[in-house]
Formats: structure tokens, C-alpha cells, sequence
């Protein structure tokens, strides 16, 4: 049981908008009336919503590997993440690891990440680094508008090569 109490709530699903009110879990996760007992969280002051999807990210993939390699820096100065029972290690930074990466956005609310740029020649090691994110549900969405090679393939009909 979970009681959540003085948050401004939104939720457009439910048309609420700011209401400030308090919101009760039961056990298997579903809003009910009200619950007795259980843990309370108090939000007052804080803003109560859904989990966020943000719909433009660069989490997994070439540029995010680029970035790590262009800026060693990072695993020397940042905060790292240490290994629990319930928890792999990684480091954080301008580019963090796939692992630091499911922490913070969950950490900052967001349930889904939508790597927005997935150039075909790498989509398979994007998924692989999305397969290893924890925590967030994860999203793609394919690049072929700037890939040379591809637009070449489909112009000279060769739909087999691009594919």
C-alpha cells in the first residue's frame, strides 16, 4: 500500500491539472479510493505525474560511443555508480554508460527513452547498448534521410543490398 499525499497532480490521461490532492496504491500497483496503513510519501510542493517519455534522445549507439571516446576525461572525474545486489555499476558524465544511463533517467521520472537517430549500418550494436539499459522501456527510430550508401542502393533499385 502507498499513500502519496499534497502533490499538484497532473495527469491528462484523467483530465487532472494541478490539482493538489492525494493519490492511494494498493499492492498489485492500481489507484484505488484509499488504503490504510502502508508507506507515505509526502510530495508536498512537488509536482505529481506519470512517467515521462522523452521522445529525442541519444542514449545508445555510434554518437553516444563517439562522445565517450571523445571525452576520457569522464571516467576519471565523475560520480560512478557502484555495484549493489540490484545494481551494475557505471559512470555518469557528458556521455554515461548504458547501465548509468537507465538510473538517471529513471531517477529523473522518465519511464521511456526514444534513441531518435539510428543510422542503418549500426542499428544492430544500437539495439544491442538499448537491449542493456535498465530500468526505462526503450524506443528507435531508423536514419536512412542521410546515409549516402543506402540512398545509392535504393536509387539503383538494389532493395537486396540496402536491406
Amino acid at each position: 500500500m502507498l499513500r502519496i499525499t499534497g502533490g499538484k497532480v497532473c495527469d491528462p490521461a484523467n483530465s487532472i491539472d494541478g490539482e493538489i490532492k492525494d493519490l492511494f496504491i494498493d499492492d498489485n500497483g492500481r489507484f484505488v479510493a484509499s488504503v490504510s496503513g502502508g508507506r507515505t510519501i509526502d510530495a508536498t510542493g512537488m509536482i505529481v505525474f506519470p512517467g515521462g517519455v522523452d521522445v529525442h534522445t541519444h542514449v545508445a549507439g555510434g554518437a553516444v560511443n563517439f562522445a565517450r571516446a571523445m571525452t576520457p576525461e569522464d571516467h576519471r572525474r565523475t560520480q560512478a555508480f557502484m555495484r549493489t545486489k540490484t545494481r551494475r555499476s557505471g559512470l555518469g558524465g557528458m556521455a554515461p554508460t548504458t547501465f548509468a544511463t537507465g538510473y538517471l533517467y529513471a531517477g529523473m521520472g522518465w519511464t521511456t527513452v526514444n534513441e531518435a537517430a539510428v543510422p542503418v549500418l549500426s542499428a544492430r550494436h544500437t539495439h544491442e547498448e538499448l537491449a542493456d539499459i535498465p530500468i526505462v522501456d526503450k524506443t528507435s527510430l531508423t536514419l536512412m534521410a542521410n546515409n549516402e550508401i543506402m540512398l545509392d542502393q535504393l536509387e539503383q533499385g538494389e532493395f537486396e543490398r540496402a536491406k
